[in-house]
């Protein structure tokens, strides 16, 4: 539609006159002033213009010229297009020191290839970041490519020592031989929020690979993304990212490990994510870890995932040695280790967890434990896996509900009992008797009033600070902490497995207590109150009442 050379129209020529030095901001208008958005560019004065992009197929590629502008289209990414198709390189190109106030905005991004390296690798098809840190908003890269003969990075992104901000953008049916939709590379700290990565294929990392590098990433969606070998939804290697609030569903590693996450040599933080229906040819469906990899992982689930070999929800290999606390594991399934698998020398530290409704061919329904992996289990429930709880010595178990009692040689640390733990709606594998994701209902497994589970954990354990359970409450509500990853008592201020007017009666005078302000700025309710803070936020207001109402008893 639009002539791909950069020439420019008599009113653009006009623009451009004495634009440099100019203080007063212009809008710039593609193609209204210039034919093509590159013409724009070049014409803007950095730091004060900014370039408008009128809906349309723009068939070019761009770069920033280490301009502080804004490039920004009138009608959004879905009538918007960026299309490389038949050019070569990189759609959107920052390399020359460009910062936040480069900002590219409401674009589809297509059809690019990458540049070449001097190693003959492909890198950034969809939009190429080198030791720059732009911020792109709103924007959808797809059906970018980075396939080199000697390898390539970042399908729809690649960060190169750099650390962009992106917001609000969709990676979908991008191509590379490592990070399919981005690829952050050699000490890159992207910011990425609001993201989804759909559909985009790797050999290693089909969704967001990071090698040596720590994102942040944050309330994102990873979804039905291919891996040849690792990290289907994300690839780790030798990186330390913060993964907070996203969903891993539907990936699949064809031939490797870590269906939803690979982690290697690096200690990766993951708070309050899900990864369920993710697959691994071999090794950990949900999210595998080794050669000396510890991710610290919270408030997470893992549910219906598939490791071929080991570990369906989570594997860990050759001293890695996670800490995963307030977290539950149903429905996944694997040859050993249905939950988790430690193996090799791995001993991670397992707490406030539940392990429910999964299943091994061989051993280790909850958990599979060999080759000198001695990990720590404490607070935990296992009920209902099959067809055992927990394989193997050397395991460490304190507080705990395990359904059987503890294998041969497992360490009684104290506090543990084989007694029914009471969830709300229980585990059940239907008609056929078996964990096989055909007519299975992998329950509810909250605490009900009687549990044996409830005020029977630690006695010696004191929550974090604003550590919650899994269902966003604090995690000691009655004095004690409970077993498993749901904390029982919200509502229950006496703390008598009954929420009633009783408890009612002292509504008032939590709602107008004065909030107490702790020496680490995390606000802390007046004692006793916490059970009345049901959306977890610190206090107790209207808000909560409306969930108070929600439970009440008769």
């Amino acid at each position: 539609m639009f002539q791909t050379r950069c020439w420019v129209t008599a009113a653009a020529s006009l623009l451009s006159i004495g634009r440099s030095g100019v203080s007063a901001p212009a809008t710039l208008n593609v193609p209204g002033d210039f034919a093509t958005i590159q013409a724009c560019i070049d014409a803007a004065v950095s730091g004060v213009d900014e370039c408008v992009v009128a809906p349309g197929t723009y068939h070019e590629t761009i770069n920033f010229l280490g301009k502080a502008i804004a490039l920004r289209s009138s009608g959004g990414a879905d009538v918007t297009t960026i299309d490389a198709t038949g050019i070569g390189g990189s759609v959107v190109t920052c390399a020359t020191g460009e910062g936040p106030d480069t900002v590219l905005d409401g674009f589809t991004i297509t059809g690019g290839t990458g540049i070449e390296s001097p190693f003959f690798a492909r890198l950034g098809g969809g939009m190429y970041n080198g030791h720059t840190s732009p911020t792109v908003n709103n924007c959808t890269f797809s059906r970018n490519t980075a396939i080199g003969s000697e390898g390539g990075y970042g399908g729809g992104m690649f960060n190169n020592s750099a650390s962009p901000t992106v917001t609000n953008c969709a990676f979908i049916k991008n191509a590379s031989q490592r990070g399919g939709g981005m690829s952050n590379y050699d000490g890159s700290g992207a910011t990425v929020t609001n993201c989804i990565f759909s559909g985009n294929t790797g050999y290693e990392g089909g969704g967001m690979s990071n090698t040596v590098s720590s994102p942040t990433v944050t309330k994102c969606t990873f979804t039905g993304n291919t891996a040849t070998y690792h990290g289907a939804g994300m690839d780790n290697y030798g990186g330390s990212p913060t993964v907070t609030n996203c969903a891993f569903s539907g990936n699949t590693a064809d031939y490797g490990a870590g269906g939803g996450m690979y982690n290697h040599g690096g200690s990766p933080t993951v708070t309050n994510c899900t990864f369920s229906g993710n697959t691994a040819r071999y090794d950990g469906g949900g999210m595998y870890n080794e050669h000396n990899s510890s991710p610290t992982v919270t408030g997470c689930t893992f549910s219906v995932n598939t490791g071929r070999f080991f570990g369906g929800g989570m594997a860990n290999y050759f001293v890695s040695n996670p800490t995963v606390t307030n977290c539950t594991f149903s429905g996944n399934k694997a040859l050993a280790g249905g939950g988790m698998s430690n193996d090799s020398n791995s001993s991670p530290m397992v707490t406030n967890c539940t392990f429910s409704a999964n299943a091994a061919r061989y051993d280790g329904g909850g958990m599979y434990n060999d080759y000198y992996s001695s990990p720590t289990v404490t607070n935990c429930i296992l009920w209902g896996n099959l067809p055992d709880e927990i394989f193997g010595r050397s395991t460490t178990v304190s507080f705990s509900d395990v359904q059987g009692g503890l294998p041969v040689g497992a360490v009684d640390g104290g506090g543990n009992v084989d007694l029914d733990p009471v969830f709300v709606r229980p585990p059940d594998p239907g008609p056929d008797g078996t964990w096989d994701g055909v007519d299975d209902d992998y329950g509810d497994v909250r605490l009900q009033a009687g549990s044996p589970c409830v005020n029977a954990g630690d006695p010696g354990f004191v929550a974090q600070p604003a550590e919650t359970d899994l269902e966003g409450h604090a995690r000691v509500l009655c004095g004690r902490v409970d077993m498993g990853a749901y904390e029982f008592g919200i509502g229950d201020y006496d703390c008598d497995q009954v929420v009633d007017l009783t408890d009612f009666s002292s509504w008032p005078a939590c709602m107008t207590a004065p909030v107490v302000q702790s020496a680490i700025d995390n606000r802390q309710l007046a004692i006793g109150c916490t059970p009345f803070d049901f959306d977890g936020d610190g206090d107790v207001d209207l808000l909560d009442f409306g969930g108070f109402q929600r439970i009440v008893g008769p």
